[in-house]
């Protein structure tokens, strides 16, 4: 059992720094890593003093996506307890999407899968050029269905087919090319900085306004989210997905490798 904690929690200001803080394991959304993340949310909107939040990955980690380990010890004959799964991590991105203020997400090294929906979801991107961006749930038997709707919403639905169709990386620059990235910078922190200091600035409740204006135009609504966990569940659900990501995490090979 690791023991670290999944995210630290930090102030700069009226900044709030929220790095992921298990690198090693990937800073994969495990349950205790959503709570965490959810938790801050609530941090930010409860405190008035508080004006951006930032979250960010290290040791060249930002996010692996699904906990595969937990995943594979979810009871497959429940459905329940695999929406209890899903749930938690589309009302975060929703909760990121719609907060009053601005969330930011500093980028610096390897981001796959669900973490790219993490970063979409982010009102802005900012990533080093060591930074790269995968989507691998086809090769596990899944669908990116949660994370797509944050993912079209910035790079339109052919970027994000492509992304899924072909599982391929793509590097810093390309994913500014696409607008999953807002910019390629040396130093993630000083970008932070410069949008910390003009955000302190301005009138929060314009902020709001605007966000909430801005996001009227491509609208995730209930709908979205019922076809969206649906989806991911009856596929996790689906007995030949978890043999292979059981066999994963087993160390007994790649899913798309038959025994």
């Amino acid at each position: 059992m690791e023991l670290t904690p999944p995210l630290t929690l930090s102030r700069r200001g009226s900044l709030l720094m929220a790095e992921l803080s298990r690198p090693a394991s990937g800073n994969t959304l495990n349950a205790a890593l959503v709570t965490a993340l959810s938790g801050a949310i609530d941090q930010l909107e409860t405190d008035d003093s508080l004006r951006v939040l930032a979250i960010l990955g290290r040791d060249g980690v930002f996010c692996d996506g699904m906990d595969f380990t937990e995943a594979a010890a979810t009871e497959v004959a429940a459905p329940d307890g695999i929406r209890q799964r899903i749930v938690p991590f589309w009302r975060l991105l929703t909760r990121i999407a719609q907060a009053g203020k601005p969330v930011v997400a500093g980028v610096d090294g390897r981001v796959s899968a669900g973490g790219l929906g993490l970063a979409a979801a982010c009102d802005l991107v900012f990533a080093t050029p060591r930074s790269g961006f995968i989507l691998t749930e086809l090769l596990f038997g899944l669908v990116p269905a949660t994370i797509a709707p944050f993912l079209v919403r910035r790079t339109g639905v052919q970027a994000a087919w492509r992304l899924t169709l072909t599982a391929q990386r793509v590097d810093a620059a390309e994913a500014r090319g696409i607008g999953l990235v807002d910019e390629v910078v040396a130093d993630v922190e000083e970008a932070l900085r410069r949008v910390w200091i003009k955000v302190d600035r301005m009138d929060p409740a314009a902020i709001a306004a605007a966000k909430a204006y801005f996001r009227e135009m491509a609208p995730i609504d209930a709908e979205t989210e019922r076809r969206a966990i649906d989806l991911i569940c009856a596929r996790i659900a689906d007995p030949a997905t978890m043999i292979g990501i059981r066999r994963f995490v087993e160390g007994g090979g790649l899913p798309w490798r038959k025994p």
